[in-house]
This record gives C-alpha cells, sequence and structure tokens, in this order.
C-alpha cells in the first residue's frame, strides 16, 4: 500500500493545517514535514505508513519487550525500534526498567528519522506528548511543557535551533498513558532524542516517590493485568499534600535528573508537582513562561 493511499479508514487523515494524524490501534501520533515552511503532506503521509508498520513491529516482539532491559542482548534479528529501546533503557541503569519505558519516545524517533532521511528542513513527530524533533540549520521549533500532563494549555515554552543538539522531548508523570511509581505531575525531559527522553522522563518520574497517607497506590498488575511490571505498585491518586512532602518528592526526582545529566544522557528536565516547579539549571534560558 503506498501513501497517496492511505484514508481516514487505514488510521491516518490529514488535518486542515497539514499536519498528518495516526490513529491507529494504541497510537496517536501528530507527524509534521516541512522544507522552509511549506508543508511536506506527501512525506508527512508516507511517515505515517512508517509509523504503522513500527507499531506492527512493536506487536511481534511483545515478549521481549516486556522483559527487563538489563535482562536483554541486542540483537541484530530486532527491529530498529526495539533495539533502540533496549538501548535507550539500558543506559538508565536501572533494574526495574523494561524497553517499554521508551516506546512512545523511540517510536517518534524511528519516524522522524524515516522522514528526516527522504527531505524536509524541518520535522516534528508527536507520539502522545512524547516528541522527536528533526531541524536542519536556519530551523525552531517551538513547544509547550504542561506542567500537568491532563492541562489543556502549556505553561512554558521551549524554542529549540538545529544548534542545540536536542531531538527529544519526553513527559511523564501521574494521569499519563503508562504508569508511574511517583507523584510528579510531570516530569519533562530533553534530550538528543526522544527515545533518551522517554526513558529518562520514566525514571525521573518514578524518582519522585514519597510516603504519605494521602497517596493511593495499587499493584500494577490489578489495573492492567497484561502490564510488563507486575509486582510493583504503581500511584493511582495524590491528594493534597504538605508543602515539606512536595519538596521532598521533587527534590528526589531532581536528584536523580542531575545523576542522570553528569552521565551526559539529557540536556535538563523539568519536574512539576501541585503547583511547584523546578528545573535543572541547563533549562533557565530555555523556558519562556505564559
Amino acid at each position: 500500500m503506498v501513501a497517496k493511499n492511505l484514508k481516514k479508514s487505514d488510521g491516518v487523515q490529514v488535518l486542515p493545517d497539514g499536519i498528518v494524524l495516526v490513529d491507529y490501534g494504541p497510537m496517536r501520533m501528530f507527524i509534521s514535514a516541512s522544507e522552509n515552511g511549506k508543508p511536506l503532506i506527501q512525506l508527512a503521509e508516507e511517515g505515517a505508513q512508517q509509523a504503522i508498520r513500527v507499531l506492527e513491529d512493536l506487536a511481534k516482539y511483545l515478549p521481549v519487550i516486556k522483559r527487563k532491559s538489563f535482562e536483554l542482548e541486542i540483537e541484530e534479528m530486532y527491529p530498529d525500534v526495539v533495539r533502540r529501546m533496549i538501548e535507550s533503557t539500558q543506559k538508565m541503569e536501572e533494574p526495574d526498567l523494561t524497553p517499554l519505558a521508551a516506546v512512545a519516545g523511540t517510536s517518534s524517533d524511528v519516524v522522524a528519522d524515516f522522514i528526516f532521511g527522504r527531505g524536509g528542513t524541518k520535522i516534528i513527530v508527536d507520539n502522545g506528548g512524547d516528541i522527536a524533533i528533526r531541524l536542519k540549520e536556519g530551523e525552531v521549533a517551538t513547544v509547550g511543557v504542561k506542567t500537568e500532563i491532563d492541562a489543556k494549555e502549556p505553561m512554558y515554552l521551549i524554542s529549540i535551533d538545529s544548534t542545540m543538539g536536542i531531538g527529544g522531548i519526553a513527559t511523564s508523570g501521574l494521569g499519563g498513558r503508562s504508569f508511574t511509581k511517583g507523584i510528579a505531575s510531570a516530569a519533562t525531559v530533553l534530550s538528543e532524542n526522544a527515545s533518551l527522553a522517554d526513558a529518562a522522563a520514566t525514571v525521573i518520574g518514578n524518582f519522585t516517590q514519597i510516603e504519605d497517607p494521602n497517596i493511593m497506590r495499587s499493584l500494577a498488575e490489578k489495573i492492567y493485568p497484561d502490564t510488563d511490571i507486575a509486582g510493583e505498585w504503581v500511584t493511582v491518586k495524590v491528594g493534597k499534600l504538605s508543602q515539606e512532602k512536595i519538596e521532598e518528592a521533587l527534590k528526589r526526582g531532581l536528584s536523580k535528573t542531575y545523576s542522570i545529566h553528569q552521565k551526559g544522557l539529557i540536556y535538563g528536565a523539568l519536574i512539576a508537582l501541585q503547583g511547584k516547579v523546578v528545573w535543572t539549571e541547563s533549562m533557565e534560558t530555555l523556558l519562556k513562561k505564559l
């Protein structure tokens, strides 16, 4: 099936602004491709076709990507998306991670690289808030950052240009599509690619875990029996917390952020919880409050 034959019924739709939406199975991905401001819709549609192939590859290798990353070898037979997921999550050096901790960001990367290799000066692939960005010289991408995952509007804007070496932004936290062990309402990470950003955001979000009577937790498999983290306690709901507890959680998350940053794996991060926001010094010049 070629890109021009993709229709809305195939899970692919061209939106009025030239962005292509892939709404296929669990994937809801927005693809934007342009060259010097001119939309490249056919190229974005080809990216959509690639996104569907990526999803099919993931389905075939589900037994592999549900295992702990540290147990896995990166095999040549694995599809590109699976190899990248394993590599990024292994770099976090956390024993409880599975490759699925980086699935959304890695899928964005694979699609963005596929498109960028075929043309365009600005490619943005947004897979549920895990965003891959590819820019050529002179291009700038502006991304909104929310301090609550389900917020309608962002609180900050970040402008990224081709000189920064930032190719991925990912957010994890309570209320997102995946489970979290922590209580952050958002942990947003910038990195050289979306795969690393996604893995790091998952880890940082998890590290905001504290104990408090107003925090409800459950075993992951009781919420979703087919989870990749069976036996792990995940956060279900967070009630009102004292400022002391909020600061404790944010401090834990920020400490882990600096640890990952010092390894050269991420550019920086922002963490939010119940109206309080902290970030690494590297983010100071990037964040513009709305």
